[in-house]
């Protein structure tokens, strides 16, 4: 589904609004569940700051829901409906619009008698046949309903054009929330208007009829004190059959909606019940029911915190809240909701759809027990506290019982000491989750040895905290958070102090199994950190011989997170084809762990990807990718991102220009989801600035690094491989590129394993600097150059691994501008070249294109003219489709890479063998091909097109041009002008 909408989502971002809903409206009728995707893509698309750049507070005001937000959209539109009759109703003014209606209010003007309705209408432009069908089919639900708490239908019918229309109750109110907060009611008053709202949910339910949308705009309360329940569209029927859902809801309030509707479009009484649990937490408490409740939808490790007892959110800071309710102290209103109401509100938003109430029925049973002073289900509590409600409910005779509960008391001694240690437990475990929470941002991480990026200060503060806290008697929960503190500070690379805290993690746990495997998982991804493969294949092979003999959930899930480190030690031990396979593996296991896994699938997707991609293996890496994007995005933003990351890399083996947008996407996707400040938003412009026409000037990428070195510092692999790609946005000199190049080589030396992907990326770019930048090198600069490409292939072969880019520049270099005693190493490394691609890519793949243009130019370096003229035609030939688009086509025959180059150069080379041979006229004619190609062709620099025009014009003349440093050797330009100028003017055959 989300792929579907992510196809989709290139085609509907640039239309132009009114073609945009048109379009969607049909989609809508047509596949409700792609609309929801695509609409939250393009809505996500519209923001315009990233979560960072904003308070969490500011974020939360924006995306509180306002009563009135609805009746002020497009309030300003001409709407042709005004004024006019519908039935017996003439239409004042619009009150709301939907992505399908619009709302009208009305009053009666038949002459019968007074009476104002809201009537709903399919939004003009939009209409459709299954459109019409699934308004007629919530027109029909909604009539079902005849409840005094519920807005119903008490008119309908159909329009001049043949739509249909109905109308509503007219409800003239307040919304809940505003309602009470302007009374200031206390909580006993809240809790009445909630029982209220629940009366006529479960009346609705009784029918068979979903809300789906309960919020405060959809709950008003009349000048009397009656909730009303509005409805405009949002309802459907959860019994009905499978095909009768025409009418259903397609889109959700997030900061209301149920995590199962959230992430799989789930619906059903829990999720009303969920909803309705939300609006408790608002109305009782002031909060949300966790801390960041409110930034689910932006901040992926948001969803994560689980919700919280009422009482644990009111903050010392809260007076106004307090007041607000009728209390003078935050803590008297504490304590106010501790105990019964907050175990009851608590139940209803339970993450899980089975851990909530059975229904609302019930929910509202055990609201109104705490209403009336009564033992609540969900929390029968001690003896004293079923006294004291006894007390409240029959004050006259508590004091008849003075004595019997001192007896009681004492007997009841080692019951309450029990208890105690249970909730020193769960406080204990509160407090970590509310640390976590307010530094970190979240007290677990799933697994494969990655953890969210932390500042040092906030991880040190976290840390103090930590050991501040009375753990002693849970050393699970010790050992989880020392180890979470671990991965953190891998993150910014100070591993020492990582691994002292992953071994007092292990320490910690003492005899308590590590069930889930999270401490084991945070040694292993450490040990595979610092090179020590040996110990990482041991240690996770003891591991997995542990969970063989389990068949629970958490062994399964263990088995998946353990085997992404035995698959990270396989492969730097040189066993990366073992090591693919054992990704294989974890993605089936993922898979057969089924719903409610989908992160922990996307990440074996992307381990398994970024494998393939390292082996070359560009279409099972992209299929991996995009599958990981699909399943993250809904749950899991910045995951999702990291799948972009690898499926960029994984495009750029094949040939198209993709990789290029897909690199600008992964900013634009980046800054929306952690900010511009952001380390990972700096490393995608750095990633982006590597293209052509990337849009970053050069006071960008330096902005960006500048960004990467402040999070990680100098001595990180994060910050050194972004300076080997950014390196010339920092430094002036070609000495100074040269010495950054070399520290960040150094840094990633240290810090990252011998078959490091960066460690060879950053040897590349030194290479590529040392041999062909301007000033010409030194011939110790040129040898360092090409000692550093030959260690690199040497190191990759040595380790199993492909080094086409290696080998290519090496065979370019020598051939372009070695001396004629190093053609015969440019021969050999062309042969490796040729049986490494074909090994991998297959014998028509277009690598082979390249290498047969650089054994052309090699045969003419030897001397050997009227063999490379040969094979440089059989070039041209077989590209001849894409010299007539003037390298523009696409498709098959999209420019990639250096495809133009070659091409243009071929046609040069073949224009130089033809003036060799006094072929002057045809000489002239493969020149202008090539100036024809060169101005078209969008790779092709200024400074290319320039040399092919000073060729041109030498052929004109009969002359060999002094242009073009690596088409020609110094000799090979001598002997061939004098070759031309031998055949004088004679004219060509």
């Amino acid at each position: 589904m989300l792929a579907q909408a992510l196809h989709l989502f290139e085609e509907y971002v640039d239309l132009p609004a009114p073609e945009r809903e048109r379009r969607l409206a049909a989609l809508a009728a047509r596949d409700p569940s792609l609309h929801a995707a695509l609409s939250a893509l393009l809505a996500c698309d519209e923001a315009d700051a990233g979560v960072l750049d904003r308070s969490p507070a500011q974020i939360v005001a924006e995306r509180q829901p306002r009563a009135d937000e609805s009746a002020e959209d497009d309030e300003n539109e001409p709407d042709r409906r005004i004024g006019g009759l519908l039935g017996a109703w003439r239409i004042e003014r619009i009150l709301g619009r939907g992505g399908m209606g619009t709302v009208y209010e009305a009053r009666r003007d038949d002459g019968q008698f007074q009476q104002r309705v809201a009537i709903k209408c399919i939004r003009t432009g939009l209409e459709s046949p299954e459109l019409a069908a699934a308004f007629r089919e919530e027109r029909n639900l909604l009539a079902r309903l005849d409840h005094s708490g519920i807005a119903g239908v008490v008119d309908g019918g159909i329009d001049a054009d043949g739509r249909p229309w109905f109308a509503l109750r007219r409800v003239e109110g307040e919304p809940i929330d505003a309602w009470c907060e302007r009374r200031r009611l206390g909580l006993d008053a809240r809790a009445d208007l909630l029982l209220q709202a629940c009366d006529a949910l479960a009346y609705a339910h009784a029918q068979g009829v979903l809300h789906r949308d309960i919020k405060p705009s959809n709950l008003l309360v009349t000048a009397d004190g009656r909730v009303q329940l509005l409805d405009f569209g949002i309802s459907t029927r959860f019994n009905g059959p499978a095909d009768g859902d025409a009418g259903a809801h397609l889109a959700i309030t997030p900061d209301y909606a149920a995590p199962e509707a959230r992430q799989h479009g789930t619906q059903g009484p829990a999720t009303d019940l969920y909803m309705l649990g939300v609006l408790s937490y608002r109305l009782l408490c002031g909060h949300w029911p966790s801390r960041l409740h409110s930034l689910r939808e932006l901040v992926p490790i948001a969803a994560a915190g689980e919700p919280e007892p009422m009482d644990r959110l009111i903050g010392d800071d809260d007076d106004a809240l307090a007041r607000q309710r009728g209390f003078d102290t935050p803590d008297a209103l504490r304590r106010a909701l501790a105990g019964d109401l907050a175990a009851v509100a608590l139940k209803a938003v339970a993450a899980r759809p089975q851990d909530r109430y059975p229904s609302i029925a019930e929910f509202a049973r055990d609201l109104r027990a705490w209403r009336q002073h009564r033992p609540v289900g969900v929390r029968r509590g001690g003896w004293r506290e079923r006294a004291r409600k006894w007390r409240r409910r029959n004050p006259a005779a508590g004091a008849m019982f003075a004595a019997l509960a001192v007896v009681v008391l004492a007997g009841a001694g080692a019951i309450v000491w029990q208890h105690q240690r249970v909730q020193r437990e769960v406080r204990a475990s509160q407090g970590v989750a509310r640390l976590f929470a307010a530094t970190l941002g979240s007290a677990t991480q799933s697994g494969l040895g990655s953890a969210p990026f932390s500042s040092r200060a906030l991880l040190e503060r976290t840390e103090r905290e930590l050991r501040a806290m009375p753990l002693d008697e849970q050393p699970g929960l010790r050992a989880r958070s020392l180890a979470t503190l671990a991965r953190s500070y891998a993150v910014l690379g100070d591993y020492r102090r990582a691994e002292t805290l992953a071994e007092e993690a292990q320490r910690a746990l003492g005899a308590e199994d590590d069930r889930d495997g999270f401490v084991a998982v945070t040694r292993l991804s450490l040990l595979n950190t610092q090179a020590r493969y040996a110990e990482a294949m041991r240690l996770a092979r003891e591991r997995l011989d542990e969970l063989d003999g389990r068949d629970d959930e958490l062994a399964r899930t263990s088995q998946v997170t353990v085997g992404a480190e035995l698959a990270r030690a396989q492969w730097y031990l040189a066993r990366p084809r073992d090591a693919l396979a054992t990704a294989d593996g974890l993605v089936a296991q993922a898979r057969a762990l089924g719903r409610g896994h989908e992160e922990l699938l996307a990440q074996a997707l992307i381990l398994r990807a970024g494998l393939s991609y390292r082996l070359h293996r560009a279409a099972p890496a992209e299929a991996a990718a995009r599958e990981a994007i699909a399943l993250a995005r809904p749950i899991n933003p910045v995951l999702a991102d990291d799948a972009l990351e690898t499926l960029m890399r994984a495009v750029q083996l094949q040939p198209n220009l993709s990789a290029r947008e897909l690199a600008r996407e992964l900013v634009r996707r980046r800054t929306a989801t952690l900010g511009p400040a952001h380390p990972k938003t700096a490393y995608a412009q750095v990633r982006l600035s590597i293209f052509p026409d990337s849009g970053l000037s050069r006071q960008d990428v330096a902005a960006a690094l500048a960004a990467i070195r402040r999070a990680y510092g100098e001595d990180n692999p994060q910050y050194a491989s972004a300076v080997s790609s950014g390196y010339w946005a920092v430094a002036d000199s070609r000495g100074e590129k040269i010495a950054l190049l070399r520290q960040a080589i150094g840094v990633l030396d240290r810090r990252l394993p011998v078959g490091s992907e960066w460690r060879m990326a950053a040897r590349y770019n030194l290479a590529l600097l040392l041999l062909y930048d301007d000033p010409a090198p030194t011939p110790d600069e040129v040898a360092q150059g090409l000692n550093a490409l030959r260690e690199t292939i040497a190191a990759q072969h040595r380790g199993g691994l492909p080094a086409n880019s290696d080998e290519l520049l090496l065979a370019n270099y020598l051939i372009d501008r070695g001396s004629p005693a190093q053609l015969p190493e440019a021969a050999q490394v062309l042969a490796s070249l040729r049986a490494e691609t074909i090994a991998l890519f297959g014998a028509d793949n277009y690598r082979l294109q390249d290498i047969d243009y650089f054994q052309a130019k090699w045969l003419f370096r030897q001397g050997r003219h009227a063999e490379a003229d040969a094979a440089f035609a059989r070039l041209l030939a077989a590209d001849r489709a894409f010299l007539d688009s003037g390298g523009t086509g696409q498709g098959a025959l999209v420019d990639f890479q250096t495809r133009s180059l070659y091409l243009t150069r071929s046609l040069l080379y073949r224009g130089l063998y033809a003036l060799r041979t006094c072929r002057r006229r045809q000489a002239e004619d493969f020149m202008q091909q090539a100036a024809r190609l060169s101005s078209t062709a969008p790779l092709i620099d200024a400074e290319e097109r320039a040399a092919v025009r000073a060729y041109l014009e030498g052929a004109r003349r009969g002359e060999v041009a002094q242009a073009g440093r690596d088409l020609l050797a110094p000799g090979e330009r001598e002997a061939l002008g004098q070759a031309a100028r031998r055949c004088g003017r004679v004219a060509s055959p």
